[in-house]
């Protein structure tokens, strides 16, 4: 996140005020009240004015600390979560597209490339696999919400995500009512564009997407 300069002058203008006030109190003070008590009153004031902007720095600094950590964790959960939706998005679409193979970051950098027509004959989607591709739908719209509002989500990702969803709300639509398996087809090769297209922008996210995809495998094979 940047820090505008504009940002920090704005914020630090009460401290400022506290601060000068404090001191001005505190020489008014000194050159002009006589009776020691009025006198210890005015400073005990100015002190106050002075002791308030070290306050609010060490509660803001606290703050800070607090947040960046929540951040932090946030973050890392939302990378493990999109990670493995992701991935289970994939593999579902390349189950209901017919496609055949392991299933690695350069097939799935190839998969963006590929005609509609060469997988739209191929396409099944039965009940089942629509209900599943619709809890991935839902799915990434919750992360898209929680994790946008606490903006954890850049806009990149922010964008990408959202177009996944809508790609794959249109492409159960034009299967269910208007039967295009062109469309389909297509809406499909622009989810698997997208995926890649996150994963080429996130070297974090493509190193956890392969040890899934390795985790994968080796269930498979025990």
């Amino acid at each position: 996140m940047n820090i505008k300069l504009r940002d920090i002058l704005l914020k630090s203008i009460p401290y400022l005020l506290s601060i000068a006030g404090g001191i001005a109190l505190f020489l008014v003070t000194v050159d002009t009240v006589k009776n020691p008590s009025v006198a210890d009153l005015m400073n005990n004031i100015a002190a106050s004015l002075l002791s308030i902007p070290i306050v609010f720095l060490l509660y803001d600094y606290s703050n800070y600390r607090i947040s960046k950590k929540l951040n932090q964790s946030l973050a890392s959960s939302m990378s493990s979560r999109i990670t493995a939706l992701m991935l289970g998005l994939v593999m579902t679409l390349r189950g209901a597209a017919g496609m055949r193979g392991k299933l690695t970051l350069s097939a799935l950098n190839k998969m963006r490339d590929i005609s509609p027509h060469h997988i739209e004959k191929n396409i099944k989607m039965p009940p089942a696999v629509r209900q599943k591709l619709g809890t991935y739908h839902t799915d990434l719209g919750d992360v898209i919400y929680k994790y946008g509002k606490n903006n954890i989500l850049d806009s990149a990702s922010m964008q990408n995500l959202t177009g996944i969803t809508l790609d794959l709300l249109h492409m159960l639509n034009e299967y269910e009512f208007r039967k295009d398996r062109h469309a389909v087809a297509k809406n499909m090769v622009d989810i698997f564009g997208r995926i890649a297209d996150w994963m080429d922008s996130d070297a974090a996210a493509a190193i956890n997407f392969q040890k899934l995809l390795q985790q994968a495998s080796d269930e498979k094979i025990a």
